[in-house]
C-alpha cells in the first residue's frame, strides 16, 4: 500500500477529473512564482522590493488530455474541469454585482450549450457525442489581492480569457445519418420555436401557455409566442415538421433516449448566447442559416438532356431558402 503521501498526490489512485484539475491549477499556480513560495502566494510583511521583485510571475502552461471511446463522457468531464478551473479562479465580491472577472467565467462556461448545440449528436453509442475535436485554452493572471481577514497581501489568480479552437468536424453528418443516429442537435433544436406557436395561431393569440422564457408572466409569454411565431413563418418552419425535411428524415430518428428534452437544450443555447454577447439579430442571422440548410435538402432539379439539370422553381423551399440567404433565384 502506498503512503499518506503519495495518496495525497494522488499517484496510486486513477485519474479522477477534480484531482487533475486541482493538481493542474495549484502547478500552474506554483510555476508562476518562487520555488519557495507556498500555495497562498503570501508575502511577508518584512519583504522588501527587491524580494517583490524576485517574484515576478512568468508565462506558464498545463496541458490536461481528455481522451476515451465513445461514450467516455469526454464531454461531461472536460465541462467539469472547466468549471472547476473557473471556480478556484474565483473570489467572493464584496458587492452582489458581477465583476468582469465573474463575467469572463461565466462565459467561458456558457459556450459549452453553443458548442453542443452544433457539433453534438446522437449516435448508436451516445446520445450526445461531440463529432469534432476541440482545443480549449483558458486565459489566467495573476494580480495583487488585499486579504481582508489577515491584511496580508495575496496572489489572486483570475481567469482572464478562453479561445476554443475546433477540428475535424464530421461533415458527412449533415447529408446522411445512420439509423438510429441523428443529425446535429440543432435542427431539431430549431422546432422548438414551434412549440406553443400552433396553438398560438390556431387560437387566435388567445390561448397560449408554452414560451421559450424561464421567467415570466402572461404578457411575456404572449410576446415570446409572437415572436416565435414570426421566427417560424420566417423561417419556413409553420406548415413542416421534422419528417419533411431529407437532411434529418434518412434516420427516421428524431428523439433522444437519455431524456434530454430538445426544446431544454435550445432554451440552454438561447441563454447562452446571450451571456456571449449575441444581439438578438445575430441569433436570429444564425438560426436562419441553420434553417436555411433545412430547406436546401428539399430543393428540386428538373433533367434537362442528358447531362444538364435546372432548379425547380416551383419548389416552395426554394423561396424559403433564398429569402434566409439573403440572394435571388437568379442568383
Amino acid at each position: 500500500e502506498s503512503g499518506d503521501g503519495d495518496q495525497e498526490n494522488g499517484s496510486s489512485l486513477p485519474p479522477h477529473v477534480y484531482a487533475v484539475a486541482d493538481r493542474t491549477f495549484r502547478t500552474m499556480v506554483t510555476r508562476m512564482y518562487h520555488k519557495d513560495f507556498d500555495y497562498s502566494c503570501k508575502r511577508s510583511q518584512h519583504s522588501t522590493p527587491n524580494d517583490n521583485q524576485q517574484t515576478k510571475r512568468e508565462k506558464t502552461n498545463q496541458s490536461v488530455l481528455v481522451s476515451g471511446e465513445s461514450g467516455a463522457g469526454k464531454t461531461v468531464t472536460t465541462k467539469l474541469l472547466m468549471g472547476y478551473l473557473a471556480e478556484l479562479s474565483e473570489r467572493p465580491q464584496e458587492n452582489t454585482k458581477l465583476s468582469v472577472n465573474m463575467s469572463i467565467e461565466r462565459r467561458v462556461l456558457e459556450s459549452n450549450p453553443i458548442m453542443e448545440s452544433f457539433g453534438n449528436a446522437r449516435t448508436v453509442r451516445n446520445d450526445n457525442s461531440s463529432r469534432f475535436g476541440k482545443y480549449i485554452e483558458m486565459n489566467f493572471s495573476s494580480t495583487p489581492f488585499s486579504s481582508p481577514t489577515n491584511q496580508t497581501e495575496e496572489a489572486k489568480i483570475s481567469l482572464v480569457g478562453a479561445s476554443v479552437e475546433t477540428y475535424l468536424l464530421e461533415k458527412v453528418r449533415l447529408v446522411h445519418q445512420s439509423i438510429g443516429e441523428r443529425n446535429y442537435h440543432i435542427f431539431y433544436e430549431l422546432f422548438s420555436l414551434k412549440r406553443g406557436v400552433d396553438s398560438y395561431v390556431q387560437d387566435g393569440n388567445d390561448n397560449i401557455h408554452d414560451k421559450v422564457e424561464i421567467e415570466g408572466n402572461d404578457e411575456t409569454s404572449q410576446i415570446a409566442n409572437e415572436s416565435n411565431a414570426s421566427l417560424v413563418d420566417k423561417f419556413g418552419l409553420l406548415n413542416y415538421d421534422m419528417e419533411d425535411f431529407r437532411m434529418i428524415s434518412n434516420s427516421d430518428t428524431y428523439d433522444r433516449r437519455d431524456g434530454v428534452s430538445d426544446f431544454d437544450t435550445f432554451r440552454d443555447l438561447k441563454r447562452a448566447m446571450n451571456i456571449m454577447g449575441f444581439t438578438k439579430p445575430e441569433q436570429n442571422a444564425v438560426l436562419g442559416v441553420t434553417a436555411a440548410l433545412l430547406h436546401a435538402s428539399n430543393v428540386t432539379f428538373h433533367e434537362i438532356g442528358e447531362v444538364e439539370c435546372a432548379l425547380d422553381m416551383d419548389n416552395p423551399h426554394l423561396s424559403y431558402l433564398v429569402d434566409l440567404l439573403g440572394i435571388t433565384k437568379e442568383t
